[in-house]
């Protein structure tokens, strides 16, 4: 792909080009030239406290990043670079990331920056407070450099929406990133920053991390520190991050659990293999009967037999829920959301000069009609049944530690393929077939992971997921920990 004469600039701009005249990468230069360009949160951190490097050297050199990389991808979609110079010459914090630059997943609230939600009906609000999950990446040490992309209030499994137009992956411009923390996932994978906020109410952590190709960890309800949802008649989402390296997950997850949860065993600091064998469920059939893509069903068996050749055991099994009535039962409650801020729009800023189409795009509409399709009682016989799929999960783990399966039917879709502007029952199809696992462990409120194991034939990462019991992150952490170092992946970047 040729480079276009504005990203030229803005690599000349940042002082990265230096006088090289055939340019392989923009990766390659940063490579060469940004000593931090191919660092962990921890590895930038410990330079940090060693005093090998500023923290306003580190800023600037993860803005220069940004300004060389994001013309291609559009990941960060509010820049907040001077805010964050200005935490970096001030910056007196003790976390375990001190100094280390991060991007908010523009869901969440950085007081005094931008907060669009990807709706055109917040385009310009500026918030006014710290959302809790950003005050503890804070408090980590984290210093925020602006907001990353995301479809409209994170109801897409990609990341397109009209307000802030498509993020790219960064392995292949044509294609998504994922949804919906597609802008923290691409900007994790080229190199931008190290670490980035995510949620996940459905998959929105293990997609986007799946289709770029780095570490997602969805954790168990209420694990970390949160904004209180107390209107929801049941829990599905998380505010987490998007790392490179398990043992920044494990740091991150360590210090941004809540203390305040005491059904939840606390994660410890430091988490190492401790030489169990694991049972492993291995399923690549979806709840539906249908197969992963080929690429997809044959990375997933590799991961099983990497897990196998660690002393694990891993036995394949059959869909264990019925996936039409889980399928239907879980819309309800995506389209249960989007019906609320359907109302929250008509009650609150339709006029007679503001139609709703100005303000909400197609597809939330979409839901929110469909939802008022459907006859009174319907969220009530949701839940129930998603209760009994919760139970028969539960059942499951009394004979397994884990699942494994794909995260996603197919590889990273093209963009387009699923924007919010398609017609509703296509992208409605087009959505329930590409994220078909990850939705059982927003429901069971368990622990789950995207591991970036495997490469397709046409080079888009293929993650490995690997689903356990509520509460059990630490198992999970010790067996990614193995994978990681039976297969590791810090050296894949993608080539932009």
């Amino acid at each position: 792909m040729g480079m276009p004469n504005k990203s030229k600039r803005m690599l000349l701009k940042s002082g990265l080009a230096l006088g090289l005249s055939n340019l392989v990468s923009v990766q390659e230069i940063l490579a060469k030239n940004d000593p931090f360009f191919m660092m962990d949160a921890t590895a930038q951190a410990d330079l940090i406290k060693k005093g090998e490097v500023s923290i306003e050297e580190m800023v600037t050199s993860a803005i220069n990043r940004i300004e060389a990389v994001d013309g291609y991808l559009n990941a960060v979609v509010t820049r907040s670079f001077e805010k964050a110079l200005l935490a970096a010459k001030n910056y007196n914090g003790r976390g375990p990331f001190n100094g280390v630059p991060y991007l908010i997943k523009d869901l969440l609230n950085h007081r005094g920056v931008r907060a669009t939600g990807g709706s055109r009906m917040f385009a310009n609000r500026i918030a006014k407070r710290n959302s809790s999950n950003v005050q503890a990446a804070f408090d980590m040490g984290l210093i925020s450099l602006g907001k990353t992309n995301t479809p409209e209030f994170g109801l897409l499994g990609v990341t397109e929406s009209l307000l802030l137009g498509p993020a790219r992956n960064p392995w292949n411009f044509e294609r998504s990133p994922g949804g919906s923390s597609g802008g923290s996932a691409a900007a994790v994978a080229s190199g931008m920053v190290s670490i980035a906020s995510a949620s996940d109410g459905g998959g929105s952590i293990r997609v986007p991390a799946s289709c770029c190709g780095i570490v997602g960890l969805k954790p168990t309800i209420h694990r970390t520190i949160d904004d209180a949802q107390p209107n929801r008649p049941i829990d599905l989402s998380v505010r987490f991050v998007h790392t490179r390296s398990i043992r920044d997950t494990i740091t991150a997850l360590h210090h941004m659990q809540a203390r305040n949860n005491s059904k939840l065993k606390a994660v410890p600091e430091r988490i190492a293999p401790k030489g169990k064998k694991f049972k492993i469920a291995m399923i690549t059939t979806n709840m539906l009967g249908e197969e992963a893509d080929p690429e997809v069903k044959n990375a997933i068996e590799s991961s099983a037999l990497i897990c196998q050749d660690l002393g694990h055991h891993v036995e394949a099994i059959n869909p264990f829920i019925d996936g039409n009535r889980f399928s239907d039962s879980f819309l309800t409650m995506w389209a249960f959301g989007a019906k609320g801020i359907v109302d929250l729009a008509q009650q609150n800023f339709v006029s007679n000069e503001i139609s709703i189409d100005s303000l909400l795009e197609p597809w939330t509409l979409g839901l929110g009609k469909w939802f008022d399709s459907q006859p009174e009682g319907k969220v009530e016989l949701a839940l129930s049944r998603l209760r009994d799929d919760t139970l028969k999960t539960q059942e499951l783990f009394k004979s397994f530690d884990f699942i494994l399966s794909p995260v996603t039917q197919s590889v990273a879709p093209k963009i387009g393929s699923m924007a919010p502007d398609v017609s509703f029952d296509t992208l409605l199809e087009r959505s329930l077939d590409f994220i078909t696992f990850t939705p059982l462990a927003n429901v069971t409120g368990d622990p789950a992971i995207s591991l970036p194991m495997h490469w397709s034939s046409s080079g888009l990462p293929i993650g490995t997921h690997l689903h356990a019991s509520y509460g059990n992150e630490e198992e999970l952490l010790e067996l990614a920990l193995e994978l990681e170092a039976a297969k590791p992946w810090s050296q894949r970047w993608p080539m932009i």
